[in-house]
């Protein structure tokens, strides 16, 4: 018995046009089903994640607008993520003395700003991904609001 037989049936049961029709539309809808059900629902409920992010040497009349309650705004469009807390410190620095030695100091103008801000999403694969930004330790992260904008680094990640 021929694969395919001279009416351009395949092992003469469906048509080779028809079968490939076939092929594409089940891997569609195979597609589509494995694109709403997810990877899997073990992980799909939202969790709370709270994280640290240091805005470091920021000039202090920008810092007037910050306010604990801030809703993060992603694109032009608000997050459930919020500023919980935020402590504004003189700036850390490191600098060069007389001798040439490398030395800590803190800078008399410049300020840090340590945000902790929380919210919930759902964690899948390999990324944490709240308020439209991927997070782990030592990633940069946007602190966006309706007001103000600074760009920091991740320090910590808590899931609760």
């Amino acid at each position: 018995m021929k694969i395919i037989d001279e009416k351009g049936k395949f092992l003469g049961l469906i048509n080779i046009i028809d079968l490939l029709v076939l092929a594409a539309v089940l891997l569609v809808i195979g597609g589509a089903a494995y694109k709403i059900k997810g990877q899997g629902s073990a992980q799909s409920t939202p969790q709370t994640v709270k994280v640290t992010v240091l805005v470091p040497a920021i000039r202090p009349e920008m810092l007037t607008n910050i306010k604990a309650g801030d809703k993060i705004v992603s694109g032009s469009s608000f997050t459930n993520v919020v500023v919980k807390d935020f402590v504004i410190k003189p700036a850390y620095m490191i600098n060069a003395d007389s001798g040439g030695q490398r030395v800590e100091t803190y800078d008399p103008y410049m300020k840090d700003v340590i945000f902790t801000l929380e919210g919930s999403t759902v964690i899948s694969g390999g990324t944490i991904n709240l308020g439209g930004q991927d997070i782990r330790s030592n990633k940069e992260y946007y602190v966006k609001s309706l007001y103000y904008e600074f760009k920091g680094q991740v320090v910590t990640v808590e899931i609760e």
